[in-house]
Parts: C-alpha cells; structure tokens; sequence
C-alpha cells in the first residue's frame, strides 16, 4: 500500500507497533541492568511506564488469594517494596527517565553515578516468585494430605483411586508421619503392606 509516496505495511486490529520514544530516554550503547527507586505502592506504574518505551523491568512480587465471608480477594507481596529493576538497551538518559513522576532515583555509585547491576545478582531475585509459588503449592499438597489422613482410623476400608493399584480395596493399617498412611491388602492372593497418602484412596466404610 502506498500513501502519499510512501510504503505502508497493512495494519489490522490488534496489531503491536513497536515505540517510537525509546530513543527518548536511552542512547546507543551495551544492554545493563539498573536498579531503579520509585515512590511506595507504584511498581506496577513504573514498569508500565518503562514497557511503553521499549524498556523491559520488574520487581519481584508474589500473587496470593484469601477468601474472607465468601469473597476471594487479591493481594500483592512485594519483596523489595520501592524497587523496580530495569534493562535499558543503551546507556539510559537520567533526566528523561526521571521524567516518569513515580521513579525518584536508582542505585548509585560512591561517584553519584547509576549503578550498574551483574545479570547474575538479578537470576536469583528475578526467581523468587517461581521458588515461592512452589512452595507454596507444595504446603497446600501437604495441608490436603494430613487433613485427608486425620479423617481415617486403623482398620478403615478403602479403595485405592490412582496408581498401580487402582481399584483394588485395601485396608488401612495405621497412620504414619507427614499425612501418611499404611495400608494392607491382597495382590495375586499375597497379603501386601504399602506406605500410602489418604488423598490417593476413595474410603468405603469406616471401622466400626
């Protein structure tokens, strides 16, 4: 398509255009990471601030949701509160990113310069929400499987759900630690004793 003697690619809806101002506040030079100061509760501006520019950033924060009378709420755990860490693709223009009315400052150097930040230092921080996300997966699985083993008793019957032996009834033989349980049944007519979790089994009858 040609408009006014110039080539135009085609345009739909939805489409990204890539900024047009990153010259504005970065000028030629290596890629470094910087530690950028921003006023309290104002992350999330800065870093859309800076993605608008083609500066990509972060700041290192855990997603989490409590359910309080019925109503599931949403909250934020930042690590580093008043932080935002940023790549400029070239040496960052300092007045022009100062511009940006949520950041006051960045790291600096005895000499008042910006400090510049080893990619290194950054894997670590940058994976605290992966690392706490597992964590917490992994206390909610061992939450379910005490509260699942505190509902069964010696001499309980059930039926395994999952796994090798799924369908098979065994008996529970008794309650062993982190939410375990030991169960007992019949496997081509040999009794056998396996250690187990009570969200693996379907209960059939309580003993008794």
């Amino acid at each position: 398509m040609r408009s006014n003697g110039f080539e135009q690619t085609a345009l739909r809806i939805g489409d990204v255009l890539p900024p047009r101002d990153v010259a504005g506040i970065v000028l030629p030079g290596p890629s470094r990471w910087y530690a950028l100061r921003v006023a309290p509760q104002r992350e999330d501006e800065v870093e859309g601030w800076l993605r608008k520019r083609g500066v990509y950033a972060f700041h290192p924060v855990l997603k989490r949701q409590t359910r309080a009378r019925g109503v599931v709420r949403t909250y934020h755990r930042r690590y580093l509160p008043g932080y935002v860490f940023a790549r400029f693709c070239g040496d960052p223009v300092v007045h022009m990113v100062m511009s940006c009315p949520w950041v006051i400052g960045a790291l600096c150097r005895a000499d008042g310069h910006w400090g510049v930040l080893e990619p290194s230092r950054l894997q670590a921080i940058h994976a605290m929400r992966k690392r706490d996300e597992r964590i917490e997966r992994d206390l909610a699985a061992d939450q379910l499987r005490r509260r699942e083993a505190s509902r069964m008793r010696a001499g309980d019957h059930a039926m395994f759900r999952v796994g090798p032996f799924a369908e098979l009834p065994c008996e529970v033989v008794e309650l062993v630690a982190d939410g375990g349980v030991r169960l007992r049944f019949q496997l081509f007519g040999r009794e056998v004793v396996v250690d187990g979790v009570a969200e693996d089994l379907v209960p059939l009858r309580k003993a008794g």
